[in-house]
């Protein structure tokens, strides 16, 4: 899809420019139609949602209560954002906002770039936006963010450089790529406001393959956890078995050590593709148990949290050795499709990742609401351990000019984002107890 792609792209700057081509006969040719009425930016099937007409402040009150000595983590899933989300005014959209604001700490996944090089855009995604998105970011609340993901080269080393500026002027700490292979593995550290301790953040991916792994120390770089496939003889077949490299899990490990013996709080980010997000596997909820073990071996390095993202939807929370792992938070800002970015939103909709039902027009195609639904959880730590975590359901619009804005929602939508969460995390027995409008972990695991 590459060629097309680079002609819409370049098709729409020389309109965005006022150029206009001369025919061969020195006659004015018309431009080019992007006719974006059928975009899902512009045309909606379903009526808007009304208000849910709850009383969002003061269900935050009472939420946000503390205890003296409280530190406080909101983290969230995906992070794609190309359209101001900031200026939001009604109660579903600012209270939630709230939430990311009055933490101490608040955590997304980075996967775009903020960079003033659109022109060095590589894949078919556009997840880019410009140098003022540092302050929309943390104007929305967050002050730290995972940067190890796929999208982190998407504009080549100058957009990451772009990326790592921005942030450090906007007070972003961040972890999991740098300007050399050992800058993406150092962690970002970040002081919390009435704690002595600081918090350290370290940033993986893991891919389903070696892509994206470092072949230049000294050059821009991602934090990997690289696969490996070995064969193995079972039941008179010969199988493959996919996994992470040994030696990655244990730099990993070194690195949650050195962290914990220089006396941070450790909290551990993996963006975790196992395989592609193409529809014909699926909704990819459950993680795989090979999978698993980066995840658990990193809190018994020292990890106090360990924060999955990657697949594009929910997956389980556990408790292992009393530490919280979530599996993936899912997406959270999903931004992904607009056409003022990418001209034509039919090449979105024919995208492998879209679920393709029968009988429904290409226009038609909505992502599926496993994509769309999701969680805030907010981790509430007292002196190193965790006193609770509440839980928070949210949803994004999937059509309209909000496409991927997150927001609070009805009770009755709320249930099916808790039921789905309490199901996935069951196998591994986490206690979630029903608080009504949302769950909550009890410490003590």
């Amino acid at each position: 899809m590459s060629t097309p792609f680079a002609a819409i792209v370049l098709s729409a700057a020389l309109l965005a420019s006022g150029l206009q081509a001369q025919g061969s006969l020195g006659k004015a040719d018309t431009r080019q139609d992007w006719n974006q009425e059928r975009s899902v930016y512009h045309r909606r099937i379903h009526p808007k949602e009304p208000p849910t007409g709850i009383d969002w402040q003061g269900r935050m009150n009472q939420l946000l209560k503390e205890e003296t000595g409280d530190l406080v983590i909101t983290a969230v899933g995906d992070l794609i954002l190309n359209v101001p989300i900031s200026g939001q005014k009604d109660p579903e959209h600012r209270q939630l906002y709230r939430l990311l604001q009055e933490a101490d700490l608040c955590y997304g996944n980075l996967e775009f770039s903020i960079n003033e090089h659109p022109g060095e855009q590589g894949p078919f995604y556009n997840f880019r936006a410009d140098k003022s998105f540092g302050w929309e970011l943390a104007a929305l609340g967050f002050n730290l963010v995972g940067m190890a993901n796929n999208h982190t080269f998407d504009f080549g080393p100058e957009g990451l450089k772009d990326c790592l500026r921005t942030l450090d002027s906007s007070r972003i700490t961040h972890a999991g790529a740098g300007l050399s292979l050992e800058d993406a593995l150092e962690p970002g550290i970040q002081s919390v406001q009435g704690q002595k301790q600081k918090v350290a953040l370290l940033s993986y991916m893991r891919f389903w393959s070696s892509r994206f792994k470092s072949r230049n120390a000294s050059g821009p770089s991602v934090a990997t956890l690289n696969p490996a496939t070995i064969l193995v003889a079972r039941d008179g077949k010969v199988e493959a078995v996919e996994g992470v490299q040994e030696d990655d899990i244990q730099a990993m490990e070194d690195a949650i050590i050195l962290a914990k013996r220089r006396g941070h709080l450790v909290i551990v980010a993996l963006h975790n593709h196992d395989v592609s997000h193409n529809r014909a596997f699926g909704i990819q909820e459950i993680t795989p148990a090979n999978d698993e073990i980066m995840y658990r071996r990193a809190v018994e390095a020292g990890a106090d949290l360990v924060l999955g993202t990657g697949p594009h939807v929910l997956r389980g929370l556990e408790f292992h050795q009393g530490k919280p792992i979530f599996y993936s938070l899912g997406n959270f800002i999903y931004q992904y499709r607009t056409p003022d970015r990418i001209p034509v939103d039919l090449t979105h909709q024919r995208d492998a990742e879209m679920p393709r039902e029968a009988n429904v027009s290409v226009w038609d195609r909505r992502d599926s609401p496993e994509i769309m639904e999701t969680l805030l959880a907010r981790i509430v730590m007292n002196q190193g351990k965790v006193r609770k975590i509440q839980l928070i359901p949210v949803i994004m619009d999937d059509e309209g000019p909000d496409y991927g804005v997150p927001h609070l929602v009805s009770d009755v939508k709320a249930r099916r984002i808790l039921e789905r969460v309490q199901r996935l995390s069951k196998p591994y027995g986490t206690r979630l107890v029903d608080m009504g409008w949302y769950l909550e972990v009890p410490g003590g695991h």
